[in-house]
Order: C-alpha cells, then structure tokens, then sequence
C-alpha cells in the first residue's frame, strides 16, 4: 500500500468520528469555513477532473443506501458514507474530447478527506482513502450500479474495521483479484481484476488540493484469467482481454478467453 494512503489500523475512525469533529478545531473560524474547503475538494474531482476524464457524468450521482451496507451485515451506517456514489457515464460522441463507445461507472466520494483540515491536509500524501474505482461495460444496467456500491461498502467497512479485506488483509491494491460471485464454474466471470487504467484510456492518478487520488479500474475476469494472472502474468493476461475483443470490459456472461 503506498505511503500514506489511509489503511487498516492507522487510519481516521470512519465509524466513531461525531458529527463535531467533522469541522476542523484549529485556525478556521468556523464550521462553515472548513465546510466550504471540503466541498470545494469534492468539486475540484467531479467538476475538474471527472469531466475532463469521462466527460458527460450522466444524469446524477446514484449514492450508497442503508440497505447496502445492510447486505454486509451492517445496521448503524456512518451518514457520511450515504453521499458516496456512482456516475453512470455514457459513451460519446466523436467529437467529444473523451473518445468513448461504451458505458463506464466511476465512483466518487473514497477520496474525500473526512477527517482532514487545510493545515492537516498533505497535498503530498493520499487523500482520503486514497482510491476511486471505474467499471467499464458495453450496455448500460442496475447490476453495475450495483456492484460498485457493494465494493465501495466493503471498502468503508474495511477502512472502519468492521470488515477484514481479502485474505484477511486491508484495502484492495492494484492487481487484487476481487471474489463478487461464486460461479458456476471457473470459465464464468467471478472476480474484478484491480489495475491501473492505461494512458490510452485516462491517467492512474489525479491530484486534489488534500492528496493524491489513485484510479482503480475494475475488469471482470473468470477464475481460470484469475488462475493465468496469479501465476502467469497479469499483463500476459490484458493482452488476451485485448487480442478477444472484451478489454477494458467487464461483461458478466461473456466467455473466458482461456
């Protein structure tokens, strides 16, 4: 995990922090002050950078639910969590400066420096939890949507402590392979292969006045893909997503390339 990145044990209490300590306790005169710098921060990433990135976010940001966190066994949610959410991006046209024929989901709100300060902000570090992910599809529907919130959810739960990540470890890295189904059997898409985006999509990493922001892009993978990248090679593996026609994809029902 880089450096400074917020992880499992050193991290801001995502749960126990009050509503009070959400404003900072220092120079600034007030909450409205501190209200004011974390929403700017939060703009900067959709309006600035988002945009320039994906270009037409879609037609709002569908947020996290009660019942989502529910799901993962989860009653009393942290309020903050409920203005995480997803874009529905849709693809564009030629003459958009994003060239994009498919659907991408991008989240937004893993970044936001709860906790943080203008002083206590290190522009040089990570802020927030450090990550953002994407999810590229072909048609547009409410199984992304709805797995982007379940992997948000288990990341604030794991960030929070009320969750272990996989393999009992902290937050997911660049080439984790994500379990989000048991298959039918080990040629079916299974997992979320975690990895940078390539340039020819969009850059890996943007810069908020409170940190670095790494981009997470989720690709659906089989067991068998999961089985080549682990002990064969993960880029040996894109090159066949690439070679068939389905990268950066994630398509449920599609047919492992191996």
């Amino acid at each position: 995990m880089p450096s400074g990145r917020v992880c499992v044990g050193s991290k801001v209490d995502l749960v126990v922090l009050r509503r009070e300590d959400w404003s900072y306790n220092g120079g600034m005169s007030d909450e409205a002050a501190w209200q004011k710098w974390f929403e700017a921060i939060w703009a900067d990433r959709e309006d600035r950078v988002y945009r320039d990135y994906f270009g037409d976010l879609g037609p709002g940001i569908y947020t996290l639910t009660p019942k989502t966190f529910e799901q993962l066994g989860q009653q009393n949610v942290d309020p903050r969590w409920l203005h995480h959410g997803v874009f529905e991006c849709p693809p564009l046209p030629p003459s958009s400066h994003v060239r994009r024929d498919h659907w991408v989901y991008v989240s937004s709100g893993m970044s936001n420096p709860w906790g943080d300060t203008p002083e206590s902000a290190k522009p040089e570090g990570f802020s927030g939890l450090g990550f953002e992910f994407t999810l590229h599809t072909r048609e547009p529907g409410r199984w992304a949507l709805e797995l982007m919130q379940w992997l948000m959810a288990v990341q604030l739960l794991v960030a929070a402590g009320e969750l272990q990540g996989a393999g009992g470890g902290g937050l997911v890295e660049y080439h984790d392979r994500v379990k989000f189904r048991q298959g039918k059997d080990a040629g079916e898409v299974s997992r979320l292969l975690v990895l940078p985006p390539g340039e020819e999509l969009y850059p890996a990493q943007f810069q908020l006045a409170s940190g670095k922001v790494d981009v997470m892009m989720l690709v659906g993978i089989s067991e068998r893909e999961a089985e080549f990248a682990r002990t064969q090679d993960t880029e040996g593996l894109v090159k066949l997503l690439k070679h068939h026609g389905v990268w950066p994809l994630t398509m449920p029902g599609r047919a492992s390339v191996l």
